[in-house]
This record gives C-alpha cells, sequence and structure tokens, in this order.
C-alpha cells in the first residue's frame, strides 16, 4: 500500500471540521453518547478523534437532525 492510499481511521476533530466545513462542537455536546456508541467519535486525552465515514453514517441513517454550519 502506497502512502496516498493510506487514509487514517480516525481524524481530530478540528481537522474533520476544516476539512468538511461543519462544526461538531453542537453535536457533540448534545449526542456524544449516541456518536461513541456508533464508533463515530471517541476520546483521545482532551481531543475528540472522529471517524468520518461512521459520523457520515451516522447522520444519514438519521442520528441526528441539525449541523451547525
Amino acid at each position: 500500500m502506497s502512502e496516498q492510499d493510506f487514509r487514517p481511521r480516525l481524524v481530530k476533530k478540528s481537522r474533520y471540521e476544516r476539512e468538511a466545513g461543519i462544526n461538531l462542537r453542537h453535536v457533540i455536546f448534545h449526542k456524544h453518547r449516541e456518536l461513541e456508541q456508533a464508533g463515530a467519535i471517541c476520546r483521545y486525552g482532551r481531543h475528540w478523534m472522529v471517524d468520518p465515514e461512521r459520523l457520515e453514517d451516522f447522520i444519514r441513517d438519521g442520528g441526528c437532525t441539525e449541523i451547525a454550519r
């Protein structure tokens, strides 16, 4: 596998927000338990780590109805 093919499964919340153009602060504050159970986010020290694929699946499945921009 080349370095270009490697896509990390978990990224920092701030990096994901910057790349996706959405703010997850509201969603994490209100839905962090459900997001953790779905495997979409996890705590690493004082940082939230995001699994982009699982987060997008969680949103598509109706896990949250409102995301701030």
